[in-house]
């Protein structure tokens, strides 16, 4: 039997040609999602983990209903997708999926998970599910599909630009007016938390409105990467752990906000 280990925020086990990963959460012994997470970051970060195995995926097959392919295309580098891939990413219901040479996955869960309060958990769904709705105007920023699209890359990857010192996020101009080449350089996905503030849920970004009184606020910190540049970034939203200076995180894959009816991915912190 498989033993599970902690991995970006999530429980994962695997072997040469099986690989399983779960969310850290559950209600009455049944997995879920915790706030921030889906099976888009759920395979996102098993594929990562993969990476660092060094192991080449030739292709693969995905349940597109589930996925959402185009992110995990640009986060993960995942080129080949196929309907009869030698490889299976299957979705399952119990909040975890597998990524397996075989077609018949058998199904296996961690016993070590976190309890999620059940009230909670409905609260975060329907904040989800109105922030996601087209009717819905989101008093936030607004950020066009175009623009979301077109910078995703160099955040879901840490791509960097140099000019006389590594820059992020990358900008079109330097202190001079000049234009910056495109972002080359990938930044660690290790950082150092420098300061780390906690708003309320009253003071939170306006595009945060519906799920941060759910969540008693949010949290962001700013960080220093080992490039020499700095980054704000929110923390994970189910981590209960106050931020000390100095600590060291790790950048992951999370949902960020809704808008235009489309879940929007981005970066966060995830505290070790």
């Amino acid at each position: 039997m498989l033993e599970f280990s902690n991995w970006q925020g999530y429980k994962v086990s695997f072997n040469s040609e099986n690989f399983h990963i779960c969310s850290p959460w559950q209600i009455k012994n049944s997995p879920v999602f915790g706030p921030d997470s889906d099976y888009t970051t759920l395979a996102i970060s098993l594929l990562n983990l993969i990476n660092s195995k060094n192991i080449e995926l030739d292709s693969i097959c995905i349940d597109e209903s589930k996925v959402d392919v185009e992110v995990l295309k640009v986060a993960t580098g995942i080129k080949e997708l196929s309907k009869e891939g030698h490889w299976n990413l299957v979705c399952h219901d119990s909040a975890s999926l597998s990524i397996s040479k075989s077609n018949s996955i058998d199904v296996i869960l961690p016993t070590d998970l976190m309890d999620f309060d059940s009230e909670k958990y409905k609260q975060i769904n329907a904040a989800w599910e109105k922030e996601t709705s087209m009717e819905n105007v989101s008093q936030g920023a607004y950020i066009s599909s175009q623009q979301y699209t077109e910078s995703l890359n160099s955040r879901l990857n840490l791509l960097a630009q140099f000019d006389d010192k590594t820059i992020w996020p990358p900008r079109q101009l330097n202190d001079e007016g000049s234009v910056i080449d495109n972002p080359k350089i990938r930044l660690s996905s290790t950082c150092q938390i420098e300061s780390w503030t906690k708003l309320s849920a009253a003071g939170a970004p306006s595009e945060f409105s519906i799920r941060a009184p759910i969540l008693d606020g949010i949290s962001t910190v700013y960080v220093s990467f080992e490039e020499g540049t700095y980054g704000v970034f929110l923390l994970t939203d189910d981590q209960n752990i106050q931020p000390v200076i100095g600590m060291k995180g790790e950048i992951v894959v999370r949902r960020i906000y809704s808008q235009e009816g489309q879940i929007r991915y981005g970066t966060k912190v995830q505290l070790n």
